[in-house]
């Protein structure tokens, strides 16, 4: 411009700008969460990232539960079901006067924009259809959940209960991260008026734990006193919460630290350090570490463990901030394990319990947990300087190759003390023998 000012053209907005103009700003409006909006987003779709890697472990092969998947038709045949489930339920209560399904509509209504912000994408259903679901979906899992608990009988012809392969799917898809209701519907319907007197009792976390138990066994005893007071945002984040929310569980550890190399349990097993399996009732999370020995709490390892972990971990990936318990688990273990060698020591001293056949099999689930994971903040940083230091003082790798190679029976203790003896008389001849020589010539 040479210097001079730069020369600005007045151009004419025609109506068609201005409409197009509105037309942006409505959508940049939508776009915009609000802080009510972000703090209550819960259930999210998975990446795609993790679902190229293994679609199955994000995929309901039964049942759809909430909008992500709904009105697919490989899970249409549980619809019937949902509807069966919620009529018994609501033909079992008989207050007078009242219309039970209108007093559960009306309820449902309330909280409807609530219940619709704890998805992460807006959900494309009007106000009834999306009512509609969230009652009916509420009404089947309440009645499943009492039924498997034996609040409710169970008739013979059950289509659920007598089918065992169909149970244990249905299982599977209810923990599944898209396959989520918010934990305000079910809290809601459980406490419709018209259902109290019917629902009153155990209340709905303590059954939905009961029902998942066989995922992660924990025993009855261990749910109904350890996590009454454990609250989640829908029944996966409830079920994560339970495994880093117990008292024995360390807290506030969490460092804001980058994932840690330790060696492997045969490499560790090497250098003398020893797996003992702890007694923790309930957190497969609280490992251990002190004086070269490892505290593991009990795990099973069945077909369903891989889908609840996956789970979990992409839960916890989708959510800013939050813990990192379960990746930061994945991380350890998949350190820790390399071959199922290191499977069949953790399984010989009683802290795996294998339900997959192979020992490589489970190695080779705990390999692929940690593939386009990120981790931030990790669980056990602490307990990995603690192990490596151990690991990489030369005194305990002496002293474990000393004990393999010849105390590792009790013949070999027997001739290394025998040697010891022999070298002791030897050496004792010897000193004598020069004495006295000593003593002659003088």
């Amino acid at each position: 411009m040479n210097g001079e000012a730069e020369q600005y053209v007045a151009i004419e907005i025609t109506n068609q700008n201005k409409e197009l103009a509105n037309s942006i700003k409505v959508k940049l409006d939508k776009s915009i969460p609000s802080s009510t909006t972000t703090t209550q987003c819960s259930i999210y779709r998975v990446h795609e990232k993790f679902r190229k890697i293994h679609k199955f472990a994000y995929t309901p092969e039964m049942i759809s539960i909430g909008p992500f998947h709904r009105g697919q038709g490989s899970l249409a045949a549980m619809e019937d079901h949902k509807l069966r489930y919620a009529h018994a339920l609501l033909s079992r209560t008989t207050p007078i006067g009242t219309n039970k399904l209108e007093e559960c509509v009306a309820y449902m209504g309330r909280i409807e924009d609530e219940a619709r912000k704890c998805y992460s994408e807006p959900i494309v259903l009007s106000s009834n259809e999306f009512v509609e679901m969230m009652v009916i979906d509420g009404l089947f899992m309440i009645e499943l959940f009492r039924k498997s608990a034996g609040e409710v009988k169970i008739e013979r012809d059950d289509p659920i209960f007598g089918n065992i392969w169909g149970l244990s799917s249905l299982v599977r898809d209810l923990v599944l991260l898209e396959n989520q209701l918010p934990m305000i519907v079910l809290d809601c319907l459980f406490n419709v008026p018209a259902l109290k007197e019917e629902l009153q009792g155990v209340s709905i976390k303590i059954l939905s734990l009961k029902f998942f138990d066989p995922l992660m066994p924990r025993g009855k005893e261990v749910i109904q006193t350890s996590f009454s007071g454990t609250e989640g945002k829908h029944l996966l984040d409830l079920l994560g919460k339970t495994f880093h929310d117990l008292p024995s569980a360390p807290k506030g550890k969490v460092k804001k630290v980058s994932w840690k190399f330790i060696p492997s349990v045969t490499e560790l097993k090497r250098a003398g350090v020893k797996f003992v399996k702890s007694s923790t009732n309930g957190s497969f999370l609280d490992i251990k570490f002190k004086d070269g020995v490892m505290e593991i709490p009990p795990i099973i390892i069945q077909d369903q463990t891989d889908t609840l972990l996956r789970n979990l971990i992409a839960s916890e990936q989708c959510c800013d901030g939050h813990v990192t318990y379960m990746t930061s688990y994945a991380f350890f273990m998949d350190s820790l394990i390399n071959t199922g060698d290191d499977v069949g020591v953790l399984r010989k001293q009683g802290i795996m319990t294998n339900y997959l056949g192979d020992d490589e099999d489970v190695a080779d689930l705990f390999n692929k947990l940690c593939c386009e994971v990120t981790l931030a903040n990790f669980y056990y940083s602490e307990l990995c300087d603690q192990v490596n230091a151990y690991y990489k003082t030369r005194w305990h790798v002496w002293r474990a190759t000393l004990k393999r190679d010849y105390f590792n029976n009790p013949w070999a203790i027997v001739s290394f003390v025998g040697a010891i003896i022999l070298l002791f008389l030897t050496l004792t001849s010897t000193i004598f023998a020069i004495l006295s020589f000593t003593v002659h010539d003088s």
